[in-house]
């Protein structure tokens, strides 16, 4: 079983607290030789084991969802105990990020994995981040700072660690901006191949946990059963247009 490092710790500035301490790069957890990975922080504190196969799906899904809202973004894990997904940069970089409750929550269910990177990209595609007037807590340097400081701890990919600073970004987006993130998340979910309707299951999912709607990811990404009838509507929609339109 591997054990990787690869996360680094977070500050707090300017009286913003950040949703997450640490974080992964999911493009390095998949190239990991073992079947299970074991994430941990600097100090050996394993927050979570995982199958590398649950990683792979996560990131192909991640892969084709990028690509089909031609969009350029890096995947990263996240900690955090109630599930959540957000933007930010690494670096100059866009990116996404899934928490380490939100991977347990789907598990490894590739649709729903699409599905919440499908809206997630719809939002960078979209220019939602832009127009909805960020708040960015500016983090430049400290990974370097970090990634030194590992680094003569003889902490393993202290190298990887170094020179990736990140700007965590808060957003609160329009009800017009989550409807169009969910219908074009939609439109990307079926462009590259995964069942639309995974997005139902994964509100449903979230909706039917202990405290519902005052989840993370619930507050920034408003969900009842109205928007969940309006995915619905969504894809019969979608379903109606292939099939009035099919392929030549």
């Amino acid at each position: 079983m591997k054990r990787l490092y690869f996360g680094f710790s977070l500050l707090l500035l300017a009286g913003c607290a950040t949703p997450f301490h640490f974080y992964w790069r999911v493009r390095d957890l998949v190239l990991s030789p073992d079947p299970v990975i074991e994430l941990a922080t600097a100090d050996s504190k394993v927050l979570l084991t995982v199958e590398k196969r649950t990683m792979q799906k996560l990131f192909l899904a991640h892969v084709r969802i990028a690509r089909a809202a031609n969009i350029q973004a890096e995947l990263v894990v996240v900690d955090g105990t109630e599930p959540n997904a957000f933007a930010l940069f690494i670096g100059s970089r866009r990116a996404v990020a899934i928490n380490l409750a939100m991977v347990k929550l789907i598990g490894d269910q590739d649709d729903e994995f699409a599905a919440l990177l499908g809206h997630e990209c719809a939002h960078w595609a979209k220019g939602h981040l832009d127009s909805a007037g960020t708040r960015r807590s500016t983090i430049q340097g400290l990974g370097t700072l970090v990634g030194l400081g590992l680094g003569a701890a003889g902490v393993p990919a202290a190298g990887v660690i170094s020179g990736l600073g990140a700007d965590i970004i808060e957003s609160s987006f329009s009800r017009d901006d989550e409807r169009e993130a969910d219908a074009w998340g939609i439109e990307y979910m079926t462009a590259a191949g995964y069942d639309p309707w995974a997005a139902v299951r994964m509100h449903e999912k979230m909706l039917a946990m202990p405290g519902g709607i005052n989840i993370p990811f619930l507050s920034s990404h408003p969900s009842n059963q109205e928007r969940i009838e309006n995915l619905k509507h969504l894809i019969e929609a979608k379903k109606s247009q292939i099939n009035t339109n099919p392929p030549p």
